[in-house]
């Protein structure tokens, strides 16, 4: 599907001659650059045979409209061979350029690079969008993870001071209580260490996916939760079965993890925690959703859309954490060839889930 930007008539007839007889489609033709804008966005053309000497907008002003608007494949036609012209051409998006009268071999071959050199600019674009994401997630994660540890290290430092000053004259009691200040603050850095290498783990490795044994790794991460648990009223309710699914083990029980300890930190007294499953269908894929539902506050509409960001936290109840788990969660959904999403209410619970490919 061809659209021919063309002043001249005459060239106009004989370049849509050559277009036919290349085996394309002609679907319109634009007189002035003004007409290519617009033809662009009416008609969504696959390949634009553009002049750059047209009267009221010329080539190079409309393919750099074009680029900003309707990105599309760009052969520029030119009655001289100038090489300033080309670069400057080159320079707002147009990816092959023919002298005029062009012939049909030549227009043919210029049409397959214009359109070989647009699919390279707009994977390098995704690339260049990834790569600045990354960059300021890693901005973001320096600046949290400098701030948490360091917080977290202050009451190491000072707890060690005071016994270091003062050990002769503390009980045993009040030395254990500081000895447990540190082992606590330190533990902390430890899990946001780990969760930093796991997040980087996630993002940098490729996986298998095998099938799952979801029982067992649902009860692996209550295991690892035991601590959280203790103290607290929590009734859990699990699936009596589960279906076949495709994943890996090791990064979806750390799903599993984030999402459990979300419900002891943020549902309801007692916490009533329920574990679920159902199916996804879509025109393309067949997937399992697998859920976890509280019975707490639940979350703001505007919280929503942030909470599965890096360092993201919910600010009701205060928490200790530091706002990974939920963005490790989602990458490693995602790696896995799932989603996750969030179904909230305030005053009404949440419910997270993910989804990973049915075996």
């Amino acid at each position: 599907r061809v659209l021919i930007a063309e002043d001249d008539a005459l060239v106009c007839e004989l370049i849509a001659a050559l277009v036919e007889h290349q085996g394309y489609q002609v679907v319109g033709t634009a007189r002035d650059g003004y007409d290519a804008v617009e033809a662009v966005g009416r008609l969504r053309p696959d390949v634009v045979v553009m002049d750059l000497e047209m009267p009221e907008m010329n080539g190079i002003e409309a393919t750099r409209r074009i680029q900003q608007t309707h990105p599309t494949p760009v052969v520029a036609l030119t009655a001289h061979d100038d090489l300033g012209l080309t670069a400057k051409a080159a320079r707002v998006g147009v990816g092959a350029y023919l002298v005029k009268p062009p012939i049909g071999r030549d227009l043919a071959r210029a049409i397959t690079i214009a359109q070989v050199r647009f699919a390279e600019e707009l994977a390098m674009r995704e690339i260049n969008a990834e790569l600045m994401a990354q960059n300021r997630d890693l901005e973001g994660f320096a600046h949290t993870v400098a701030h948490d540890l360091r917080n977290a290290l202050a009451p190491i430092v000072g707890t060690a001071s005071l016994l270091s000053e003062d050990l002769e004259v503390l009980s045993s009691e009040q030395a254990r209580r500081q000895v447990d200040v540190i082992a606590g603050q330190g533990a902390r850095m430890r899990r946001m260490i780990d969760d930093l290498l796991l997040l980087a783990q996630v993002r940098d490795g490729q996986v298998a996916l095998h099938p799952l044994d979801m029982d067992a790794l649902l009860h692996d991460a209550w295991s690892r939760l035991a601590h959280v648990a203790e103290g607290l009223d929590v009734r859990l309710s699990t699936p009596e079965t589960w279906p076949a699914v495709l994943g890996y083990g090791p990064w979806v029980v750390e799903v599993w993890v984030n999402y459990l300890g979300n419900a002891l930190k943020y549902g309801g007294r007692p916490a009533e925690i329920a574990v679920g499953w159902d199916t996804l269908d879509t025109q393309d894929r067949h997937a399992l959703r697998f859920w976890v539902r509280d019975n707490g506050l639940g979350i703001a509409p505007e919280q929503q859309c942030e909470i599965f960001r890096p360092f993201v936290r919910l600010n009701t109840p205060p928490s200790d954490g530091y706002g990974l788990g939920l963005s490790i969660a989602r990458r490693i959904v995602e790696k896995l060839g799932g989603e996750v999403g969030l179904d909230s209410d305030v005053g009404r619970g949440s419910t997270f889930w993910f989804t990973l490919p049915a075996a």
